[in-house]
């Protein structure tokens, strides 16, 4: 694909990213995020895409370079809400293979199966790999990894631009609900630029929202 082409389908995923906007945010930011001008009225196509551009900005900041779209963290960011903490949940996990061979709280187990799909099996598939871990750090909540797969991402500065990042955020509770206290968390056995590469082998590529 030409560099023109590359930019230009980059350009109408963010515009199809940010008309859907308010559909992939958690649902705690409603209330925040109501109190911009135009949230809650927007209705579609090019208005609604104006109104929510508007939105991104005073939030996030200067939309970011088309370019970043294409970086890993960026096409992260392009995803809706549910396939984003999935593959922020993969990536914690696959930094600690251990946690899905020590789940066996059968709810916790079947809330990791049905938040990952069928990207399940293949890091089940590798479990025996991962360093042990205390059983009540196995039996937390599929968010809560997400929000260490986040977490990790913004110590290691992986997005490349502010906007991106906070696009992110979003997806995540306004108050923080579900995150785990950072002492507890496992050591990852690897740095998440390196798992980063694997999540789309993983998810097949993704398609954002």
């Amino acid at each position: 694909m030409s560099e023109a082409r590359q930019l230009a389908a980059l350009a109408w995923a963010l515009q199809r990213r940010l008309e859907a906007l308010s559909d992939n945010v958690d649902p705690s930011w409603y209330g925040p995020l109501s109190r911009m001008r135009g949230f809650e009225t927007a209705v579609s196509g090019e208005a609604r895409s104006r109104v929510m551009t508007a939105l991104l900005r005073e939030y996030c900041g200067p939309l970011p370079p088309l370019g970043l779209l294409a970086e890993s963290t960026g096409r992260l960011a392009m995803l809706s809400r549910e396939q984003m903490l999935s593959r922020l949940c993969a990536l914690a996990l696959l930094g600690r293979l251990g946690v899905l061979r020590c789940c066996v709280e059968q709810r916790a187990r079947a809330a990791l199966h049905q938040h990952l799909g069928p990207v399940y099996e293949a890091l089940m598939s590798r479990s025996a790999r991962g360093a042990a871990v205390r059983g009540e750090v196995a039996a937390w909540e599929p968010l809560a990894w997400s929000w260490v797969g986040y977490r990790e991402l913004e110590r290691a500065q992986a997005w490349p631009h502010r906007s991106l990042r906070k696009l992110a955020r979003l997806a995540l509770p306004v108050q923080r609900e579900g995150e785990p206290p950072s002492q507890l968390v496992p050591a990852a056995s690897s740095p998440p630029s390196q798992r980063l590469a694997e999540l789309d082998a993983l998810f097949g590529g993704g398609t954002a929202c």
